[in-house]
């Protein structure tokens, strides 16, 4: 009974897998980035076969995923690198297929690569640039059908200790009590600084505090059968000892489970 419980958790980690795996694909089909500081210029590519455009700037700045800032979590929760930063004189001349820059160390002054689409822009103090990926793009389509073409794809692993009823449970209580955060903090900071505190600092602290248990518990319980640690701790907002302070953890989410 115990084995073909762990085959069925084992299923629906699998499929939850598979969700995430194609998201995941998506969120990285595009790159983007900016900076600021003195530019001019415009420079368009379909692949580095077929470039043409002009820039110069002085700058600092950084690429990133994409336009959607809370969804660089995906590839913090994976460890993957969220930001590539940059920071000098630049200067290029493309046309067809050669790229000619004033400082090759900054050959990277965005991520590119060999396939990508990408456009920039520099126009007085700021400078934009995007870049489909074009090969994460045919690894998006083919993880529909089973397959990684980039080899990214987040697997299963038998060996990994999973503890679903923990989770599920966590995600119940942060659900049905993470309020109490709020009345909590402002007991406690009103105890430790005095009422005004309580009512102010306690106040924002206990909002915030309830905020976040409240949406960890909503991600736990979806994601429950991957059995990780619990990502807010203390585990429970009622305890009648605390093992350890309150605080944030990531996600056990990394390439194997």
């Amino acid at each position: 009974m115990q084995a073909q419980g762990g085959a069925v958790n084992d299923a629906i980690v699998k499929g939850e897998l598979y969700v995430w795996n194609r998201f995941a694909d998506l969120l990285e089909t595009l790159r983007c980035g900016g900076a600021v500081g003195p530019s001019v210029g415009a420079e368009i590519a379909f692949t580095d076969q077929a470039m043409l455009g002009a820039m110069a700037s002085v700058e600092a700045g950084a690429s990133f995923p994409h336009f959607v800032p809370p969804l660089w979590l995906v590839p913090y929760a994976e460890e993957a690198r969220v930001f590539s930063t940059h920071e000098g004189v630049y200067r290029t001349l493309a046309y067809g297929n050669v790229r000619k820059e004033s400082s090759p160390e900054l050959t990277r002054h965005f991520d590119r690569e060999p396939r990508d689409l990408r456009a920039e822009l520099g126009l007085g103090i700021a400078h934009a640039y995007v870049a489909v990926k074009t090969m994460e793009v045919a690894d998006f389509g083919a993880g529909f059908v089973g397959y990684d073409l980039s080899d990214d794809d987040a697997k299963l692993d038998p060996t990994v200790r999973r503890l679903p009823a923990d989770q599920f449970g966590r995600g119940v209580s942060n659900i049905l009590f993470g309020w109490i955060e709020l009345g909590k903090n402002m007991i406690r900071v009103g105890r430790e600084e005095g009422d005004a505190s309580g009512f102010t600092k306690g106040f924002g602290l206990g909002l915030w505090r309830t905020g976040v248990r409240e949406v960890v518990g909503v991600f736990e319980l979806v994601t429950f059968p991957f059995g990780w640690s619990a990502v807010v701790e203390p585990e429970y907002v009622l305890q009648t000892s605390y093992i350890t302070q309150w605080r944030l953890n990531r996600p056990e989410f990394k390439s194997q489970y």
